[in-house]
């Protein structure tokens, strides 16, 4: 079956996840999927004998929650686990959203009348002025990059690891150049910001070299954004973060902070960035193995796997003990030519038939590169 769902993803420092704990169990969600990372900051620590200061890159551990939502519940949910977990408190974390049609065997049952009366209703989807930057590249190399973009000011970097499957499978014996294992960096920045952090990763990871790694931009609405770059003593009865939030909601955008000059995208851009979508697989291994050889099969490059740990929190708002159960996570990256027929593809081996409880979105997705060299590895 397919409706019209949100996909909420919060990103949550460790210290406070008992606060979200309470209140997916108040909300009654069915499935929320859980993966450990990191959040990566810069921290001012005094140089030698205290002359100067000197910065040095810091990781907090964190929580990334990824949930769906009825999409006219979209706005109501987000902001009541915002203000439980008081998530707009710098270096706590974030909360944004993506829409898209999401097919599915078995329904999603949710309790729409608790969550009308804790978060209400709302049909008006604001915009979505945010671009999350997923850059996926050989393990050991997310420091580097989250130090770059960090020098930058425009966000916080989210890192977790995976695997990624693709061209290492058509290479033969030259596959053991490329590493199996990723790194995944996660940048949450304003949208007229995007293109700048592009070209700042592009270079430093190689991404234009075929098995370097790979970029892709999705456009959310993000309500909530960590913005604690630097890790300091504070001097100010306002913390920078707290500052730049306020006056993001008075100018009714992040706009105003654009670091570059609006570039005027050119024909080839253009077409570089056109007829790309993402598919977003969520099941058990043997479904996922199912999905991402189906993809391949039938014109897909390269796919990246995460582990993941599946909670219902509908248990627990019944007074049950929580239900736990280990999924998987695949992120395929297609032109768009080839939905139509990777999606009839996957029907035919019955993965989204009625007795199945994994997941598929679809989202419109954009690539800096050219497709024309895989580069997924």
């Amino acid at each position: 079956m397919q409706a019209d769902f949100s996909t909420i993803i919060c990103v949550a420092d460790v210290n406070i996840t008992e606060l979200l704990d309470s209140t997916f169990a108040d909300l009654a969600l069915p499935e929320v999927f859980v993966l450990r990372a990191k959040q990566m900051s810069l921290a001012d620590k005094r140089g030698l004998f205290g002359l100067r200061p000197a910065t040095k890159l810091e990781e907090s551990r964190a929580l990334f929650y990824r949930f769906y939502v009825p999409a006219k519940f979209e706005q109501g949910v987000m902001r009541r686990i915002a203000e439980a977990a008081d998530l707009r408190m710098g270096g706590r974390g974030c909360i944004f959203a993506m829409r898209g049609s999401v097919r599915r065997g078995s329904p999603l049952v949710f309790d729409e009348e608790k969550l009308i009366s804790l978060c209400g209703e709302d049909n008006k989807l604001p915009r979505e002025d945010y671009a999350l930057l997923c850059c996926t590249v050989s393990r050991g190399l997310g420091e580097s990059l989250s130090a770059a973009v960090l020098e930058l000011g425009v966000c916080v970097p989210v890192v977790f690891f995976g695997a990624g499957v693709g061209l290492r499978d058509r290479l033969g014996l030259l596959r053991i150049t490329i590493p199996v294992e990723k790194e995944i960096i996660w940048f949450l920045v304003p949208r007229s910001d995007a293109e700048l952090v592009e070209k700042t990763l592009i270079p430093r990871a190689r991404l234009d070299v075929p098995g370097h790694g790979f970029l892709y931009r999705i456009f959310v609405h993000a309500p909530v954004v960590n913005l604690r770059v630097r890790q300091g003593k504070r001097v100010h009865a306002a913390t920078m973060e707290q500052v730049i939030a306020a006056l993001d909601e008075v100018q009714g955008s992040s706009n105003w902070r654009r670091l570059g000059t609006k570039i005027k995208e050119t024909l080839e851009d253009r077409i570089k960035r056109d007829g790309k979508k993402g598919l977003f697989f969520i099941g058990e291994e043997e479904e996922v193995d199912i999905f991402r050889k189906t993809a391949m099969e039938n014109g897909a490059r390269g796919a990246t796997l995460n582990h993941l740990e599946m909670r219902s929190y509908s248990a627990v708002a019944q007074g049950q003990t929580m239900e736990s159960h280990s999924r998987e996570f695949c992120d395929i990256i297609i032109p768009s030519d080839l939905e139509e027929g990777i999606m009839k593809q996957i029907e035919e081996t019955g993965l989204l038939d009625g007795n199945r409880s994994c997941m598929l979105k679809v989202l419109p997705a954009e690539t800096p590169v050219s497709f024309s060299r895989p580069s997924r590895g």
